[in-house]
């Protein structure tokens, strides 16, 4: 079995300060492979775009960054700007939520294109033009050859999100992340660049990393689910075992958050509280207080990880318990 192109273990991220440190991230766990879509699930604060910019090595100071991210066999933790340097772009390309914010708006998008492509890339100005407009058609943008010579003001956000994504795929990346790319856009954008993406993880072997608080896009992009509260991945598994089976009580009450046609109540469910300050974690399961099944041992004890089939993984002290029961002659 070839190696996973993303290898995450052990990821921690923590921000010294003069009276305690700050943990954001708490011993990640993920890999993605060629050709699949990983989506990365939780809500706002929950740690999400802090893994993806890990990925980058772009971890701002005093940020401390600790465990393994591996791109291809090669470490990513512990080098140099200079080292890291080839990689983005070159061997890991993200994308953001605001594609407006993600280009300069001095430039035309042709001349953004062909200078970043000749920084990766040992090519001529024509050929950096030629495979600049290749890319555009790739991802279907219309009149490629006009939107080359316009600026960014001049397109619209879908527009501009499919430029991104040529523009990143134009250095040959093996790892895409995509930092809730669609949340800007309206809903029939949406759609296209979700399929878009869909369509280049097959036909390329893209590896991509999709992070997003909307379960209904993982659902239709998505092969696998890690849903990520407080730092800390709580579930991962296939989108069949997260979506219809969910095991974690946060999973569970995120997606009751999630409109449903035919659903019978018209009050749309929420999750009461929010997401517990980094700085001041509880002792135990970081979710007990928003956890409508939590007893003592969830505010006092870290819970442990069950392993629920072949891909599918929880880290909840009740699941452990239903499972001693179910094993329990």
């Amino acid at each position: 079995m070839n190696s996973p192109v993303l290898q995450i273990s052990g990821l921690s991220v923590n921000f010294p300060g003069l009276l305690r440190t700050t943990s954001i991230l708490r011993g990640i766990d993920l890999s993605v492979a060629a050709g699949e879509v990983l989506g990365l699930v939780g809500e706002s604060g929950c740690g999400k775009s802090m893994a993806a910019n890990a990925c980058l090595g772009m971890v701002a100071h005093p940020g401390r960054i600790t465990g393994s991210i591996k791109v291809e066999g090669k470490e990513i933790v512990g080098r140099t700007e200079a080292q890291l340097r080839p990689s983005r772009g070159g061997q890991v390309a993200m994308i953001f939520q605001n594609p407006l914010r993600s280009m300069n708006p001095f430039f035309t998008l042709g001349r953004q294109m062909t200078d970043i492509i000749r920084c990766h890339r040992s090519v001529s100005q024509s050929e950096a033009q030629s495979i600049a407009m290749s890319e555009l058609r790739a991802v279907r943008l219309p009149d490629p050859e006009l939107a080359l010579e316009k600026y960014p003001h001049q397109l619209s956000g879908g527009q501009i999100q499919r430029a991104l994504i040529a523009l990143a795929l134009s250095c040959r990346p093996r790892l895409l992340i995509a930092d809730e790319p669609t949340t800007a856009l309206d809903v029939t954008v949406q759609a296209q660049i979700v399929s878009l993406i869909r369509r280049l993880a097959d036909e390329k072997g893209l590896a991509v990393l999709f992070i997003t608080h909307d379960l209904g896009i993982v659902s239709q992009l998505c092969d696998r689910v890690a849903v990520m509260y407080a730092g800390r991945i709580v579930e991962t598994g296939t989108v069949e075992d997260v979506i219809d089976r969910p095991c974690h009580p946060y999973t569970t009450k995120l997606l009751g958050t999630v409109p449903a046609v035919g659903r019978k109540t018209s009050e749309l469910l929420s999750i009461p509280g929010t997401v517990p300050n980094p700085a001041q974690l509880p002792p135990g399961c970081a979710f007990c207080d928003r956890c409508d099944q939590s007893t003592d041992i969830c505010a006092d004890t870290q819970p442990p990880t069950c392993i629920m089939g072949q891909a599918h993984a929880v880290v909840c002290h009740h699941v452990a318990h239903e499972l001693q029961l179910t094993e329990t002659p």
